[in-house]
């Protein structure tokens, strides 16, 4: 079953959202990818389905189409020509793990953008950027797009956020994500729970978060990201 996600903030008209179809079957992927897309094009609806044949039996025509490859039901050549018979006039995305020079070739002769699933967060997102801005649908450039580590700040973000965790808030976020009180976490890191509050606080300013359980769900999610991206 298809699964919708329509983003908050709204641009141009508010008659029409464009379409976003990800056919991906790695949940984290899609999530990741869904999630970046929001943070770009905030009015949007996007649309995730797991398989070839779910995007098939789809009944509006999206602006906007990203695939995996390699699916349950598609393989490689088979992928690329499927979506250009089903989706002859929208904007296409192969975003594949397969490090396969000739099906990237391929898919770029068929119309395709092609990005690899291994491509650093600002790649990765930049190549998004493009895409959305050829099918259309973004015709104003975002905010900086650079999501780099450095030696304060991690590379560990909330959707839509330009503001990291530091490696210290991400350190408190992993013991408190482990289930661990305030006082408990001061304790292993030999700081007072005063400064562990307050980087809580701060914590839940940059992650978007109401309360501690929000918190860590957005944390673990946004650590996952770029675990994978890492990889």
């Amino acid at each position: 079953m298809a699964t919708d996600k329509t983003g908050h903030a709204g641009m141009g008209s508010e008659q029409h959202k464009p379409t976003i179809l990800i056919v991906e079957d790695h949940p984290m992927i899609s999530i990741m990818l869904a999630d970046m897309i929001e943070q770009l094009l905030n009015h949007s609806e996007i649309i995730v389905v797991d398989n070839l044949e779910k995007a098939r039996g789809l009944k509006a025509m999206p602006e906007v189409v990203i695939a995996d490859l390699d699916l349950p039901d598609s393989k490689g050549v088979g992928t690329i020509n499927a979506f250009s018979l089903m989706f002859p006039d929208c904007t296409k995305m192969i975003c594949s793990g397969v490090l396969d020079k000739s099906l990237a070739r391929e898919a770029e002769a068929a119309g395709y953008f092609y990005v690899n699933k291994a491509s650093t967060y600002p790649e990765l997102l930049r190549a998004l950027q493009v895409l959305l801005v050829q099918a259309g649908v973004l015709d104003i450039a975002p905010r900086s797009t650079e999501k780099t580590a450095n030696e304060y700040h991690s590379n560990i973000y909330a959707p839509g956020s330009d503001k990291p965790l530091t490696w210290k808030q991400v350190e408190i976020m992993r013991k408190t994500a482990e289930g661990l009180s305030a006082k408990e976490v001061a304790r292993e890191m030999d700081i007072s729970p005063d400064t562990v509050r307050g980087h809580i606080k701060e914590i839940f300013l940059r992650l978007g978060a109401k309360n501690k359980g929000q918190a860590v769900e957005i944390f673990v999610r946004a650590e996952r990201q770029a675990r994978l991206l890492d990889s």
